[in-house]
């Protein structure tokens, strides 16, 4: 059995505007006092970088494995970086540099139960399935619903940085997947990746294409093939959520949505 302390959505601002340091400090406090075997970060940690950097300092000397992954708004480009160097070079040395495991690259094992993660960036597969749209409106529609549109500069589309990120995590489950040291496997995404994760209003026409931006079912149902994988973590919605999603011939899985809001951030104790 292994006890994780995971959050997400910090939006850790020096400035106040989004969720105040203090905030952020007495947060890490209970998820230390809880005494857990490892933490998780699922994204959206702060920016700019200094801001990402910062906060992690707060998860400094906690005694335990610290592991993070990027969320949309850490790979905003800012005054120094654009979007692509902080996906592939910047925010995993930076981590690395503060004690954090980049769960892209680096695993925690605890107990025979591995932790790995994605970003698992959206790939418009979690729109709502009644519109019948194409890709090519949801990048088309994506300025008037997402910032991202405007802070993100790497030269790929949404569905080729999805395929890239899920290509790597399936890439690690396999290894897992064969390793008889581990028993357990969880998953940490920043964006959902499971219909059980989702919030739908199928009469709502722009709540049910803005869906396009907040989930990647490809990547849930390449995660659901391993049956090692118990559990997976995800953010990004800030709305708390908690399913399970069955699996014929292997064990059910857990999924939670981390309900960390702008300046109310929250997390959760789980036990695989």
């Amino acid at each position: 059995m292994a006890r994780i302390a995971a959050t997400s959505d910090l939006h850790f601002d020096t400035q106040g505007y989004l969720t105040a340091p203090s905030k952020v400090r007495s947060l890490v406090e209970a998820m230390i006092a809880s005494r857990p075997d490892a933490i998780v970060v699922a994204g959206d940690i702060g920016h700019p970088l200094r801001n990402y950097s910062q906060c992690l300092d707060l998860f400094a000397g906690c005694g335990v494995p610290v592991g993070v992954v990027a969320g949309n708004h850490d790979v905003w480009r800012d005054e120094s970086y654009d979007s692509r160097s902080l996906m592939e070079e910047v925010l995993p040395a930076v981590s690395r540099q503060r004690g954090c495991r980049w769960l892209e690259r680096d695993s925690i094992v605890v107990n025979g139960t591995a932790i790995v993660g994605s970003m698992a960036w959206y790939d418009y597969s979690a729109a709502e399935p009644s519109l019948g749209l194409d890709a090519g409106y949801f990048e088309d529609a994506k300025p008037r619903i997402s910032n991202d549109a405007l802070w993100v500069d790497w030269p790929w589309s949404d569905p080729e940085v999805a395929d890239i990120l899920r290509s790597n995590l399936c890439a690690t489950l396999e290894g897992l997947e064969v390793d008889p040291a581990i028993r357990r496997v969880v998953v940490t995404t920043h964006v959902p990746v499971f219909e059980q994760q989702m919030l739908r209003n199928p009469n709502n026409h722009a709540w049910s294409v803005a869906n396009a931006y907040f989930g990647n079912l490809r990547t849930g149902r390449m995660i659901a093939r391993f049956p090692k994988v118990r559990a997976v973590v995800s953010g990004h919605l800030h709305t708390s959520l908690q399913a399970v999603v069955d699996r014929p011939g292997m064990p059910s899985l857990q999924t939670v949505v981390i309900g960390s809001d702008y300046g109310s951030p929250t997390w959760i104790i789980l036990d695989v």
